[in-house]
C-alpha cells in the first residue's frame, strides 16, 4: 500500500532530524518531494513523504516523540490509502 503523507516544511525537518540512519523510515524521508501550492490565496510548502505501511508506523512513532502535530496528517494518509476505507 502507498502511502502519501504531507506534512508543512518545519514538521518535515523536525521529524527528519529524528530518524535513525538505519530506520525503515530513512528512505521515505530521502524520496520526499517539496510541494508549494496556494489555495484560496494561503500558500502552503511542504513535503509529501511516500511510503508504505510500515514506513508510516514508524514515522506516527517518531512523530509522538517530537511533533504529536502532526499525528493526524499521518493517520490521515494512512486512512486514505487503506483499501478498507
Amino acid at each position: 500500500m502507498q502511502i502519501n503523507i504531507k506534512i508543512a516544511a518545519r514538521e518535515f525537518h523536525r521529524l527528519r532530524e529524528q530518524v535513525p540512519a538505519d530506520s525503515v523510515a530513512r528512505e521515505a524521508f530521502d524520496k520526499a518531494t517539496r510541494i508549494d501550492h496556494s489555495l484560496e490565496g494561503v500558500l502552503f510548502a511542504g513535503y509529501v513523504i511516500p511510503c508504505d505501511e510500515e514506513q508510516a508506523c514508524v514515522i506516527r512513532e517518531i512523530a509522538a516523540q517530537c511533533c504529536p502535530e502532526v499525528i493526524p496528517a499521518i493517520e490521515a494518509a494512512i486512512s486514505l490509502a487503506s483499501p478498507n476505507k
